[in-house]
């Protein structure tokens, strides 16, 4: 099947314009790989499990790109670049969570639906990951004291940190991928940066 026809979303340049998914792979690893390689090895607090995270996050990316490219139906492989951070890290917290489960399978919140049937996959928390030592060997006092406050914060308002201002995700793409609301979001992150500030008050 042939490739379909790249139309020009609105405010893209032609420049801009991926027809090629090799094009598109090779520019979401020179891109993404780094901050979502910090975002795994925060949750796993694994630096070698986040690479094989991060990893497959991208063979993923490679499957879904070729996909996208190969057939008619939407959306185009410019559109699907377009929204392409959001997928990201979505896939990857996806594979997080997955390895996390298998570790300590006790550590995740199963709900129990009205029908019977179990979920854990919108509401799971993520494990508290803490500082890393990199983090703190590498950053210094100021930000030894920073890891240390973040540490003192929920798993979910850690994760939207995170996403927030290592990833530069939007509340939109923030809501994406942890599958909260966007207001929820704002909610987090408000409460999360007001314990950040009240926290690195006191020391």
């Amino acid at each position: 099947m042939t490739a379909k026809a790249v139309t020009r979303p609105e405010g893209v340049s032609s420049a801009d314009v991926l027809d090629d998914p090799s094009e598109l792979i090779a520019r979401a690893v020179d891109e993404h790989q780094r901050s979502l390689l910090a975002y795994a090895a925060g949750l796993l607090r694994d630096r070698c499990a986040a690479q094989d995270a991060v990893q497959e996050t991208f063979l993923q990316l490679c499957r879904k790109a070729r996909d996208v490219a190969s057939t008619d139906e939407p959306p185009t492989l410019a559109e699907f670049a377009a929204r392409l951070a959001p997928w990201l890290f979505t896939v990857c917290r996806t594979r997080v969570i997955d390895m996390q489960r298998k570790r300590t399978p006790q550590s995740f919140a199963v709900r129990e639906k009205s029908d019977g049937s179990r979920d854990s996959s919108a509401e799971a928390a993520v494990l508290d990951p803490g500082p890393t030592p990199d983090d703190v060997a590498v950053a210094g006092e100021e930000h030894r004291l920073v890891a240390e406050s973040i540490g003192g914060l929920t798993p979910r308002q850690r994760e939207i940190i995170q996403l927030r201002m290592q990833a530069g995700l939007s509340y939109r793409e923030i809501a994406e991928v942890t599958g909260l609301t966007t207001t929820n979001v704002g909610f987090h992150l408000h409460q999360a940066v007001a314990s950040l500030r009240k926290q690195l008050v006191a020391t």
